[in-house]
């Protein structure tokens, strides 16, 4: 009865760890590809945000739709880490998309703005 219950035991704690072990390479998985698009994002400075069908506009909108709460907190106090990732994928200083955001904060993030609509605006203001 004995050997049954230490391989149960075994199983159980071998179980644990599998799954400890699978949520740790989920984890890098999610880690690397965080990497491998700011490192895409910096390969990447000298393209123009203007066209629609380009890698970067697409990863510009995209970023903007997910982190469009974020950026809104960030917008009315005129910096923070997404408005600083936001300005490397437009190619912009830092500080200088932060005051823009935060002085057009009302017409930026109005509902009737979504991601797309955000991202032309500030390109255009931007230049």
């Amino acid at each position: 009865m004995l050997p049954v219950a230490l391989l149960a035991a075994t199983t159980l704690l071998g179980g644990c760890s599998a799954a400890i072990s699978t949520t740790d390479v989920a984890a890098e998985v999610t880690r690397s590809v965080a990497k491998g698009v700011l490192a895409s994002s910096r390969g990447t400075t000298d393209a123009s945000v203007t066209e629609p069908n380009t890698p970067r506009y697409q990863q510009t909108v995209a970023f903007v739709d997910s982190q469009r709460d974020p950026l809104r907190r960030e917008a009315a106090v005129g910096g923070g880490e997404n408005i600083a990732a936001l300005a490397d994928l437009l190619n912009t200083r830092r500080a200088e998309l932060g005051g823009w955001m935060q002085a057009h904060y009302a017409d930026l993030f109005t509902d009737a703005h979504d991601a797309e609509a955000i991202v032309a605006r500030l390109h255009a203001s931007l230049g």
